[in-house]
């Protein structure tokens, strides 16, 4: 059987687990633990166990690098990472975030903007990693929903900016997604995974506490389009409407 590895097995690491293990042998990576095929392994420190990554058919690296991070803290984070998987050169995936655009009043594709408008520290380490691994995959995720994560669970009527849209997908579509690029050996692309449908967050919280569909009135903020990774794989999202996570 083929292997494959994800460094990080976090909320999204430990599902995109489950679903390629139908088809491969994966190893994982986490700060601690004793799981089978999961190393343990902390990229903020300076020692590292180092494994042989040739082996492996694709990479993905969903460690997250946020805005709660300093631009230091993540140099030296990715600079561990880098180096632990050494001279790849198979089809590398890194799970970015839409976090990368600006607050903008428009739809927003992968080449929207110009390099100079998009937010840091996202940008960083994409290009951090991009002059490393000139095969490597970008992949922007919208706000990651589906099991227990509901926009429900983090937020009530009294919060403002209710009427901005959306901009999410659920897990299962990340993860059907990325096996059918792993089955391309697809290579050096950008990609935004993002539902099709956007609806507002007043909208959501009406269906999900009181299964009551509403329109609103006003609807503000940016839309982030999913279109070439839907025109490129001829994908159909199983999860389109963020109303119904």
């Amino acid at each position: 059987m083929k292997k494959g590895l994800i460094i990080g097995k976090g909320w999204l690491g430990s599902r995109l687990e489950e679903h390629l293990a139908k088809h491969y042998q994966i190893t994982s990576t986490k700060r601690q633990s004793d799981a089978p095929n999961c190393l343990s392994i902390n990229f903020d420190q300076t020692s590292l166990q180092c494994i042989d990554t040739s082996i492996f058919e694709f990479i993905i690296i969903t460690i997250p690098f946020g805005k709660r991070n300093t631009t230091d803290e993540l140099r030296i984070r990715f600079n561990q990472i880098i180096q632990f998987i050494g001279t790849y050169s198979r089809p590398l995936f890194l799970i970015s975030s839409t976090g990368i655009y600006p607050d903008v009043e428009k739809i927003i594709s992968e080449n929207t903007l110009e390099k100079d408008k998009l937010n840091q520290p996202y940008l960083f380490i994409e290009n951090k990693l991009q002059l490393q691994f000139p095969q490597l995959n970008i992949l922007r995720l919208g706000g990651l929903m589906g099991d227990n994560r509901r926009l429900s669970n983090y937020l009530t009527f009294e919060r403002p900016h209710l009427n901005q849209v959306v901009n999410h997908v659920h897990f299962e579509d990340v993860c059907r997604i990325i096996a059918q690029l792993i089955q391309q050996n697809k290579t050096s692309s950008i990609y935004n995974i993002v539902a099709p449908k956007h609806p507002t967050k007043e909208e959501i919280l009406n269906y999900q506490q009181h299964q009551k569909i509403i329109n609103s009135e006003i609807k503000k903020g940016k839309i982030i389009s999913s279109d070439k990774i839907i025109n490129e794989l001829n994908y159909q999202f199983i999860f389109p409407n963020p109303l119904y996570f």
